[in-house]
């Protein structure tokens, strides 16, 4: 794999993880269940993917290690406040409020909001790190490029 690749694998997960954040303040906000990306149909994944097949080969830039740590954080946050905003088991509940569409719980709107942020603040240190690796990838001149990979 080039340097280019990689770059462009790194330049991709940006979108990715953002999409994370948009769906999880849809989840919040009580958009309907039609109009929300179920945790399998989110692109948040394609860097895991990208590390469980390549990237866990390149030895020598442990930040991958890290982000593909907080890229399934990411997925795991996401999936659990997709799952408890949609659990059919909570219809029967009497104490719900209104949020956009969706009957939300009243004891479970701090809950979920804070399910939010530590999305939100797992997204920011995806990107900061995706950046920082971004950078470090460019910095290599090719020749030594080779070198970072498992031999």
């Amino acid at each position: 794999m080039k340097k280019a690749e990689i770059i462009k694998i790194l330049q991709q997960t940006v979108p990715e993880q953002i999409d994370w954040v948009r769906q999880g303040r849809m989840l919040v906000k009580g958009i309907p269940e039609d109009q929300i990306k179920k945790p399998n149909d989110c692109d948040g994944n394609n860097f895991t993917d990208w590390y469980k097949s390549e990237g866990y080969k390149l030895v020598n830039i442990p930040q991958l290690e890290a982000l593909n740590a907080l890229s399934q954080e990411n997925s795991k946050l996401y999936t659990a406040l997709y799952y408890m905003t949609f659990d059919r088991r909570k219809k029967a509940r009497s104490t719900l409020i209104l949020a956009g569409e969706v009957e939300v719980p009243v004891e479970e709107i701090k809950f979920r909001q804070k399910k939010l942020n530590d999305l939100e603040s797992n997204i920011k240190k995806m990107l900061q790190g995706v950046k920082a690796v971004e950078n470090f990838v460019s910095q290599m001149d090719e020749m030594n490029f080779d070198s970072v990979w498992f031999a």
